[in-house]
């Protein structure tokens, strides 16, 4: 074998290895980019689930129930409580709403925030409480909501309680697997 064969030899051997770094370097980076979407998804759950089990505290669920139910009666410091807690349910939402913008958050991900938005925006305490808001939130995601709010509303909220007490009779009333 000639010395110019060997050249040539080792410039294919060489461009096969640059190939084979390319395509694990791809796999790495789909890889990487997956786990980094999930470690979101979690991130988002977890706020979410910290939200709503803050929420559930006696005093905060009791202003929590007046204030989307519209009820005027609250008092300043009602009002404060009511208000802190759209804060965060408008800041979380504001964060999908730049995550999935930015490409960090699946489709479904996102619809599934749009469908809770949808929900908590039928009641007129949480309208109301976005109105006093938004000019604290930046302009593309006030315009979303804005155009969330425009769309034909869905069914008021009705009580949700008198609705899960039918639901546990009719599900009592139907015979086990």
């Amino acid at each position: 074998m000639t010395l110019e064969q060997i050249f040539y030899l080792s410039q294919s051997v060489a461009s096969v290895a640059v190939v084979g770094t390319l395509i694990y370097l791809g796999l790495q980076v789909r890889s990487a980019e997956r786990s980094q979407r999930a470690i979101m998804q979690q991130g988002r759950a977890d706020r979410a689930s910290h939200g709503a089990l803050g929420l559930a505290d006696p005093e905060l669920a009791r202003v929590f129930g007046k204030a989307t139910a519209g009820q005027t009666s609250l008092t300043r410091d009602e009002f404060t409580q009511w208000m802190m807690m759209c804060r965060a349910l408008f800041l979380s939402g504001e964060d999908s709403y730049l995550q999935h913008k930015a490409g960090q958050l699946d489709q479904p991900a996102f619809d599934s925030y749009v469908a809770g938005v949808r929900y908590y925006m039928r009641s007129h305490g949480m309208r109301a409480a976005w109105q006093v808001s938004r000019g604290q939130f930046g302009s593309d995601f006030r315009n979303f909501v804005d155009a969330i709010l425009r769309e034909p509303p869905l069914a008021r909220v009705g009580d949700a309680y008198a609705e899960w007490h039918k639901l546990v009779e009719s599900e009592r009333a139907t015979p086990a697997p």
